[in-house]
């Protein structure tokens, strides 16, 4: 049964790509620079801070994309919808069977 139930599987796929891009994007980053030894304490705390926010601006993205992926994998897709109106065919198709059977019995000979 090649094919089957690719959607759940593909999705996961994306959603590590994205994750693992994203965590490489951040790591060049935030790569430490090669800094003079003359900067004060005062300089280095301001460029922490403004990498840290930097970073948390660019990690609220990432978390709203993942969110959005998700979002859009809990919708069923054109498979799902065919597979569920080929079911409730197949049970309403029994059941005319069943009462037709039912009807129309075998005249005895």
């Amino acid at each position: 049964m090649n094919g089957c139930n690719d959607t759940p599987r593909r999705g996961k796929k994306l959603l590590t790509t994205v994750v693992v891009c994203a965590g490489l994007m951040l790591a060049a980053e935030s790569a430490p620079a090669q800094t003079p030894a003359e900067e004060s304490p005062q300089e280095l705390a301001a460029l922490l801070a403004e990498q840290n926010t930097s970073l948390a601006g660019e990690l609220r993205r990432i978390q709203r994309e993942i969110a959005a992926l998700r979002a859009d994998l809990d919708k069923p897709g054109f498979q799902e919808v065919f597979g569920g109106i080929g079911y409730i065919f197949g049970l309403f198709g029994t059941a005319a069977f069943v009462a037709s059977r039912r009807r129309d019995p075998k005249p005895k000979e």
